[in-house]
C-alpha cells in the first residue's frame, strides 16, 4: 500500500494518489493522524506538493499569518508517522512542498528559499537523474515559489546525495541513501510516463515492479510514436477513398491487394526509410528494401518488382549519402533476386539534412493463398518466430523515426537505432514463407519490422480481435526467442533486428511448417500462444510473468496538439524553389532490372512508368509514379485498354506544426480524384518530422499507381 499524507492546503494530493496507484492501493493519511499501525503493509510514504497550510504559519486559518513553507507541517501529529517510517526503513518521498517539510524536519539537509525571480515559476525543465548506477535525462514539471535549494554543509555527509539536478547545475532533488528518504522539487505526478520507471527503480528494490514499468515505458515509447501510431494523421487518412469491387484488401494490412482475374491478385506497398538513411545511408536504404519485401511476402505474395524514389540534397555530403543509398538498394535487391524496375531521383537543398528513400514493391499471389496478419483463435494457435537471431539493433528505431534531427545529435549514438541487413537470409525467408502460403499452412503471418516482436505480436492479436469479436489474449515467452547474446528482456521484445517473421498456426500444422524452415536452414522457435482473455502478457520464463496489460490499452491514439494553423509557417519555405530532376540513366545500371524475366519496360529507357509481364493471366501490369494523383493518372491513360486499379502513397513531410496544412490539402486532393476516377487507395505510409534544426523538407508526396491490360 502507498500512504499519502494530506495537509490542509495540499493541492497535488489527488493526482499524486492517481500516479502511484499502479503499484498498490493508495490511501490518504490526514495530518492529525499519529497511529503508527496505519503504516502496516505500507511500502511507500508520500508527502505531496502543493501549499501545505498555504505555506503559512498561523494560529487559525482566519487569522493573521506569515509565510514559511513547510513549517507548520513539521508540528503536525503525522510527523510521528514520518519518523516511524524512517525507523522502519519505509521509503519516503517528499514532492515540492513535501521536500520542504523533509528539510524542515532535518531528515534531509539544506533549505529551500525564494526563487531568484522572486516569484512563482511553472515550467518544464530538463533534468539529470544520478543515483547509484542510474544516469538518466528527462524533462519534468516544476511549479514553485520557494524552489531554490541551498546546500547546508553542516548537515551534509556521504549518506546524502543530490540525485536530481537541473540543466543549469542547480540541485532539484536530495536523498538520504541509507534511509531511503527522497525530496524533489519537480512534480513527477505531472510528468508523462517516461520517468516513472526510473523513479520506481530508485524507490524500490522490487525487480518485478521495476521490470514491469521499464516494459511499460518501452512499449509506450513505441506505441505512442508517430511512426507506429499515426496519431497526427490517422483522422485525416480516414477520408481517403479505399473501396472498389476489385479491392481484396485495403489499408490496415501489411500490403494492399487487388484482383486481376483468373484467380490471381497483385499485392503492393510503399514505405519510407528516411531517418535511417541519413544516419547510415547503406544500411538505411538496404533495410528499407528488406522491409518492403517482407510486407509483400507476409501476405503470401511473391515479390516480382521493387521501385525506389529518392530525394537528396545538393551539397557534397548529399552526394556521399546518395552513393551509399544506391549501393544499399542495389546490394539488397540484387541478392534477393527481385527486379528493380523503376523510380526516380530528384535533388533539392531542403533534403541536405533530410534525404528521402521511399521504396515500393509489387507481388503476385493466388487469391486462395492470401495470408493475413491475424490470429483468429482463442486457443490452439501458436506463434512461431523464424529468421535472424535477435540482437540490440534498431532499439527504439520507430521512436527515432518520429523525431526531428539536430546538428547537435550524436550520430554514433543514433547508429544504434539503424538495423543491419542480410539479403541472403531474406531470400531464404521469402522462399519458406511462399511455400507455407502455397500449402495454406498459416493462420496468419506478420513481419517483425518497426517495434519488432512487440508490434508484430500485438498486430496479429488486435486484428484477430477486430475480425472475430473474440476476446483473444496472448502470452509471449522471451526465453524461447533466439538471441545473439544476453539481452535485457524488454530489448528482446522491441529489437528491430531484420529478416525475422512471426507465423501464426494451428497445432496440427506446426510440424509441417518446421519441416519447411529446416529445409531452408532457418532458425525457428515457438515463442507464444493465444488464449481466451484480454491481456497481452510477457513471461521471462514459462512461469514468471514480468509484464501484463489489457490489450484494449493499446487501442489507437490521436494527437490533437498539432492543429491547422494558417499563421504558422516554416522559417525556410522551399515550396517555390525549383527541384532538379536526375536524367542520368547510368545510375540505375547497378540495379538488376531484368531478373525474373517479367520486365517489359524498366529504368533503362525514359518514361515515368514500368511494364511487367503477368504471364499467369496473360496480361501486362503498368506502374506509374509521381508527386500527385494526376501525374500518375495522366501517364497511365496514355496506354489504350488499361484499367487503373489502385494507388499507394508515401507522404513525406516535415514537423507537423509547419506541414499539417500541406498534408491535409494533399489528402483532400487525393480523396477527390480517387473518388472521381474510381481508383482506390489500398495502402500507404506517412513520414513526418523530416526536419533538422527547425528546417523542414519541401512537401513531398510520392504516389505509385498500377493498371492492368484488358
Amino acid at each position: 500500500m502507498i500512504g499519502i499524507i494530506r495537509y490542509p492546503g495540499s493541492n497535488c494530493d489527488i493526482e499524486t494518489k492517481k500516479y502511484f496507484s499502479d503499484i498498490g492501493k493508495c490511501f490518504y493519511i490526514w495530518h492529525k493522524e499519529e497511529n503508527i499501525s496505519l503504516l502496516d503493509n505500507v511500502k511507500l510514504l508520500v508527502l505531496p506538493g502543493g501549499f501545505a497550510f498555504g505555506d503559512r504559519i498561523y494560529n487559525k486559518a482566519t487569522e493573521e499569518f506569515t509565510i514559511s513553507p513547510g513549517t507548520m507541517a513539521i508540528n503536525s501529529p503525522a510527523s510521528k508517522l514520518i519518523h516511524y517510517a524512517v525507523e522502519k526503513k519505509i521509503p519516503i518521498i517528499g514532492i515540492c512542498n513535501g521536500f520542504q517539510i523533509l528539510t524542515g524536519m532535518k531528515l534531509l539537509p539544506g533549505t529551500l528559499v525564494l526563487n531568484d525571480s522572486n516569484q512563482f515559476i511553472c515550467d518544464r525543465v530538463e533534468c539529470n537523474i544520478s543515483y547509484k548506477n542510474i544516469n538518466y535525462d528527462t524533462t519534468l514539471c516544476i511549479a514553485n515559489s520557494y524552489g531554490k535549494y541551498i546546500k547546508d554543509e553542516k548537515y551534509y555527509n556521504p549518506q546524502f546525495h543530490s540525485f536530481l539536478k537541473y540543466k543549469n547545475g542547480e540541485v532539484g532533488g536530495v536523498c538520504d541513501i541509507e534511509n531511503k528518504i527522497f525530496g524533489m522539487m519537480p512534480h513527477p505526478e505531472r510528468n508523462n510516463y517516461d520517468f516513472k520507471h526510473i523513479l520506481y527503480n530508485i524507490l524500490f528494490d522490487d525487480k518485478l515492479i521495476n521490470s514491469n514499468f521499464y516494459f511499460d515505458k518501452c512499449l509506450k515509447d513505441l506505441m505512442f510514436s508517430e511512426h507506429i501510431s499515426y496519431k497526427t494523421t490517422r483522422k485525416y487518412l480516414k477520408k481517403l477513398h479505399t473501396q472498389e469491387d476489385w479491392v481484396v484488401q485495403g489499408p490496415g494490412e501489411n500490403a494492399g491487394i487487388v484482383d486481376i482475374g483468373d484467380g490471381y491478385c497483385i499485392a503492393l506497398r510503399i514505405e519510407s526509410h528516411n531517418h535511417p538513411t541519413f544516419i547510415n545511408p547503406f544500411e538505411g536504404a538496404a533495410t528499407g528494401v528488406g522491409g518492403i519485401l517482407r510486407d509483400i511476402f507476409t501476405m503470401g505474395a511473391r515479390p516480382i518488382a521493387i521501385l525506389d524514389f529518392l530525394r537528396f540534397g545538393t551539397d557534397d555530403n548529399s552526394k556521399r549519402l546518395l552513393d551509399g543509398a544506391i549501393k544499399g538498394i542495389s546490394y539488397y535487391g540484387n541478392c534477393v533476386g527481385v527486379a528493380n524496375v523503376g523510380g526516380d531521383l530528384k535533388y533539392h537543398r531542403s533534403y541536405n539534412l533530410n534525404p528521402l528513400v521511399n521504396v515500393g514493391c509489387i507481388g503476385i499471389v493466388k487469391k486462395e493463398n492470401i495470408v493475413y496478419g491475424n490470429a483468429l483463435s482463442t486457443d490452439n494457435s501458436f506463434l512461431i518466430y523464424v529468421g535472424s537471431k535477435t540482437g540490440n539493433e534498431g532499439i527504439n528505431g520507430a521512436a527515432m523515426a518520429s523525431a526531428v534531427f539536430s546538428n547537435n545529435d550524436n550520430m554514433k549514438e543514433l547508429e544504434k537505432n539503424v538495423q543491419k541487413s542480410d539479403p541472403f537470409l531474406e531470400k531464404l525467408l521469402l522462399e519458406a514463407c511462399c511455400e507455407i502460403s502455397e500449402l495454406q499452412l498459416a493462420e496468419g503471418m506478420q513481419d517483425m519490422g518497426a517495434g519488432g516482436l512487440l508490434c508484430a505480436s500485438l498486430e496479429v492479436i488486435k486484428r484477430g480481435r477486430e475480425k472475430t469479436l473474440k476476446n483473444i489474449g496472448c502470452s509471449i515467452f522471451l526465453e524461447n526467442v533466439p538471441i545473439k547474446y544476453e539481452m535485457e528482456p524488454a530489448n528482446i521484445l522491441i529489437s528491430e533486428s531484420q529478416e525475422r517473421m512471426l507465423i501464426v498456426c494451428k497445432k496440427e500444422n506446426i510440424e509441417k511448417i518446421c519441416e519447411i524452415f529446416n529445409k531452408w536452414d532457418l532458425e525457428h522457435a515457438i515463442i507464444g500462444n493465444t488464449n481466451e482473455g484480454n491481456n497481452y502478457s510477457i513471461y521471462k520464463d514459462n512461469n514468471t510473468c514480468i509484464y501484463s496489460q489489457n490489450i484494449d490499452d493499446f487501442n489507437d491514439i490521436n494527437d490533437y496538439s498539432n492543429v491547422i494553423n494558417n499563421n504558422i509557417q516554416n522559417n525556410h519555405n522551399f515550396k517555390e524553389e525549383q527541384i532538379i530532376k536526375n536524367y542520368n540513366d547510368n545510375l540505375w545500371k547497378v540495379y538488376d532490372s531484368t531478373v525474373g524475366n517479367r520486365t517489359i519496360k524498366g529504368p533503362e529507357t525514359p518514361g515515368k512508368y514500368s511494364i511487367l509481364d503477368i504471364y499467369e493471366v496473360n496480361k501486362q501490369l503498368i506502374i506509374t509514379w509521381g508527386e500527385s494523383f494526376m501525374e500518375c493518372y495522366d501517364t497511365i491513360k496514355l496506354f489504350e485498354g488499361v484499367k487503373p486499379l489502385c494507388v499507394v502513397n508515401c507522404l513525406n513531410y516535415g514537423d507537423p506544426k509547419y506541414s499539417l496544412n500541406d498534408i491535409i490539402k494533399m489528402i483532400d486532393e487525393l480523396s477527390k480524384y480517387c473518388k472521381e476516377f474510381h481508383i482506390p487507395v489500398v495502402g500507404g505510409n506517412v513520414s513526418l518530422y523530416n526536419t533538422t534544426d527547425d528546417v523542414s523538407i519541401r512537401p513531398t508526396p510520392v504516389l505509385m499507381m498500377i493498371g492492368i491490360t484488358n
